[in-house]
């Protein structure tokens, strides 16, 4: 033993061994330090995970110009790799989900998810990997807004403001594809109604966008909320109720009256405009088609500024009778606004006299007398010469008066 170790080739071998096994060490490190060392460790063995509700993202050339429909707000995204490089992964969300719509245009499109930003040791997983896009040219379009009541607390907007509650702005502007911006019904502003009615005013209230059929749709609203305001001073004032006939009865009836059921109206509205307003404005009740004594539903006219009227409409009982024609010969003719120094002469018919028919009820005309009409001419204004005039008459309410001389030819001089 003693003479190996004394050779000089022992000594030789045993430097050559060393010097083998720390280039090994050295070669090692070197591997571990240009891999993760997990590979060669037990502890950084391949694992998976999965990312949750990643947002996807949308690439297209003039987004402004389109309106993109079928792409899912978020992916799952799974990694595998070593469990170094995926915790690091997870933790820095350096990553990109993308669809990439460039140079598509309108239409339907299957489209590969992609990503971007992941390590090259990662095997990275996507689901759903495609996506069915449909991309439409986008449109913008103005819409007048109106108001949803929520939550009324059995309130009732008419008994509660004064005028209408005014929006602020009382348009807005809707974008999407041009079948949704056609397919738009109705615009609503969502209050609740117990908070206006105190306090006379709501802020941001929200845009709901909806078509016929009720189905909210899924654009963009701008603004998306509004502002509302009311005023909540709400008073009453009664009025009476007039009315004023149109059309002609048939000439076989005779009016006997009209009477109205209620005889007066009450407005709701705002202290100022109702003290603006005198009267209501007479219903009208058409006779043309009244046959026979009946009871026709008449509406009530609403004055602009004004919340609302109650009864919102009233009866007009009509009383017809047949008609009964008589003539009174020989009534005489008198002359108005004939100046002091002229004189008139009757030359068709010669005498100032002309027969007139009445027709009315039979009671009427019973009780009426020659005192109780008359008949005449209005020369004012006329020159010396002939001329004719027209014939005026007047007599009781009910009794039609005429002649088959309306018109009287005569000469002043």
């Amino acid at each position: 033993m003693d003479n190996w170790l004394r050779s000089p080739w022992f000594t030789r071998i045993v430097s050559l061994f060393l010097a083998i096994l720390l280039y090994t060490t050295v070669a090692i490190d070197d591997a571990n330090t240009s891999r993760s060392s997990d590979i060669f460790l037990p502890s950084g063995s391949t694992e998976t995970q999965t990312v949750e509700n990643v947002p996807l993202q949308v690439q297209i050339d003039e987004e402004d110009n389109y309106v993109v429909r079928g792409v899912p707000d978020t992916v799952d995204v799974t990694l595998e790799g070593p469990r170094s490089v995926i915790t690091q992964t997870v933790r820095q969300q350096n990553f990109d989900v993308v669809v990439d719509l460039n140079d598509l245009g309108p239409g339907e499109h299957q489209v590969d998810v992609t990503h971007e930003g992941f390590s090259s040791q990662l095997s990275v997983y996507i689901e759903p990997n495609v996506a069915n896009v449909t991309i439409e040219e986008r449109a913008t379009a103005s819409f007048p807004v109106d108001i949803d009541y929520v939550e009324s607390d059995g309130l009732n907007p008419d008994n509660v403001f004064a005028s209408s509650p005014q929006l602020s702005p009382a348009e807005i502007e809707i974008t999407g594809s041009q079948n949704e911006i056609d397919q738009v019904a109705i615009v609503k502003a969502i209050v609740n109604l117990p908070t206006l009615a105190q306090n006379g005013e709501v802020t941001g209230a929200p845009v709901r966008v909806y078509d016929a059929a009720g189905n909210e749709l899924s654009v963009l609203v701008e603004p998306s909320e509004v502002d509302v305001t009311a005023d909540v001073s709400i008073t009453d004032k009664r009025y009476p109720v007039t009315y004023e006939t149109t059309g002609d009865l048939d000439e076989e009836l005779v009016l006997q009256s009209i009477d109205l059921n209620p005889v007066s109206a009450t407005l709701y509205g705002s202290v100022d405009r109702l003290d603006e307003i005198d009267r209501l404005e007479p219903v009208d009740v058409d006779l043309s088609d009244v046959t026979e004594s009946t009871t026709l539903e008449v509406d009530l006219s609403v004055p602009s500024g004004v919340n609302r009227i109650e009864p919102e409409t009233v009866e007009a009982e009509i009383e017809v009778e047949e008609a009964v024609e008589t003539t009174l010969e020989d009534v005489e003719l008198e002359v108005d606004n004939l100046a002091e120094d002229r004189e008139i002469t009757f030359i068709e018919p010669e005498e100032p006299q002309i027969n007139v028919q009445l027709v009315g009820t039979e009671n009427d005309l019973n009780n009426l007398s020659r005192d109780d009409i008359r008949v005449s001419i209005d020369v004012e204004g006329q020159v010396e010469g002939e001329f004719y005039a027209d014939v005026q008459f007047e007599g009781p309410d009910g009794v039609r008066l005429s002649s088959e001389q309306s018109r009287i030819r005569v000469r002043v001089e």
